[in-house]
């Protein structure tokens, strides 16, 4: 691979590296680590590993690193390698070691909180793996300046790749099909999410495109489950569409709510009454294909009193989750979809009439004088998947 120019990544914030690359005869790599020169060796060790094995053979190479690890000195430098070349695209798109081994995650496990990170904050995500929602979603898209969407790939993947989410689902949200998208899968499924947020979904043939994109991709990349997927509806032409969207494809799990951008493209306030009917639709939209809704985020991160009241506001509507913007929001959310007393009890109380039902080979079950149908037992069976999840702090319920 030849250089063509000077490029950089990176910046010389905490736990990132700036890395500067240009053309040269032959191959030279500069350290300078925060952490000393004990260090410096393992940063050498891990550019050359990534410039070897790009067959780079002329470059002149400084890396700054302030306490980075090593999947973010990697990404930093791939990138600036990236926008140093012209061509050899490929190159950049084949399947990456994978250090933490995941499973696939069940369509319909506990989504009560989904966490949106900056895919291109190196600070932030390097911490990603400890915040404890049911599921983090790796940001390319509004949380991204638009330079800096190639960076950001880079770093979610290698991320992706690296840290041991343990009980957490990991999804990415990519920037719209039209708008990078199909690049930031290409550069970002090799990591091996459990799914891919597709913002700002307007149409069945959008999640469609999006279905058939990761059919392919998973089998180019060896990914040895069904990547799911999660449209979120964020304007009025949306929300009329919510139920042919949320059908669109096997690979739906959940549909969520943005109302920032539907509030903007509607021109209404963000109170509770203006969003509503939206938030109804979509709800009833996401339970007539028997998936999941999420609710929008709260965007006062210091008001959890507010959080908590529409948060249950929500529950109450029909959603099984809610967006967050800080890891102080995800506890509020987990306590406010925590089952009650009263509701552990009807649902153990469901759950035993019904398995008592089948044991005598009974068609029809009631409880408390009303008849028990499968979608009564499927709630009672979810109250007592979110009542252990809270117990336990785990989140996988299948």
């Amino acid at each position: 691979m030849e250089l063509k120019r000077a490029a950089s990544c990176g910046s010389d914030e905490r736990s990132d590296a700036l890395v500067h690359v240009r053309p040269a005869d032959s191959l030279t790599v500069t350290i300078s680590s925060k952490t000393g020169p004990m260090y410096e060796d393992r940063v050498r060790e891990v550019a050359l590993g990534v410039l070897r094995g790009l067959g780079v053979t002329g470059a002149e190479v400084e890396i700054r690193e302030q306490g980075a690890y090593d999947h973010v000195i990697r990404a930093r430098l791939l990138c600036a390698l990236r926008r140093a070349c012209d061509g050899d695209r490929e190159a950049f798109l084949r399947p990456v070691p994978i250090v933490m081994e995941r499973r696939g995650s069940p369509k319909g496990r506990l989504r009560r909180s989904r966490l949106y990170v900056p895919g291109n904050n190196a600070r932030v995500l390097a911490f990603a793996d400890v915040f404890g929602p049911d599921c983090i979603i790796l940001d390319l898209e509004d949380s991204v300046p638009p330079d800096e969407k190639d960076a950001a790939r880079f770093l979610v993947r290698e991320v992706l790749a690296n840290l041991d989410f343990k009980d957490t689902e990991v999804w990415v949200r990519i920037n719209p099909l039209p708008r990078g998208g199909r690049e930031d899968l290409e550069v970002v499924l090799p990591g091996r999410p459990h799914g891919i947020c597709l913002p700002k979904a307007e149409s069945p043939v959008e999640v469609a495109e999006l279905a058939a994109l990761l059919y392919e991709l998973e089998g180019r990349y060896g990914i040895p489950w069904m990547v799911w997927i999660m449209p979120i509806i964020e304007s009025p032409k949306g929300v009329l569409a919510a139920q042919e969207i949320a059908m669109a494809s096997e690979r739906v799990a959940c549909l969520a709510f943005g109302a920032e951008d539907y509030t903007a493209e509607l021109g209404c306030g963000r109170e509770w009454g203006a969003l509503l009917w939206a938030r109804s639709r979509v709800a009833a939209a996401a339970a007539a294909a028997g998936i999941q809704a999420s609710d929008t985020v709260f965007p006062d991160i210091e008001d959890e009193e507010g959080l908590i009241e529409e948060t249950k506001r929500a529950k109450a509507l029909g959603f099984d989750g809610k967006g967050a913007i800080h890891p102080m929001q995800i506890e509020p959310i987990h306590r406010a979809f925590a089952p009650t007393p009263e509701e552990i009890s009807w649902a153990q109380g469901v759950v035993r009439a019904a398995e008592e039902a089948e044991r005598r080979g009974l068609g029809a079950v009631t409880y408390q004088g009303r008849m028990v149908d499968r979608p009564v037992v499927l709630r009672a069976k979810r109250i007592l998947e979110m009542a252990r999840a809270l117990e336990t702090g785990v989140g996988d319920a299948a």
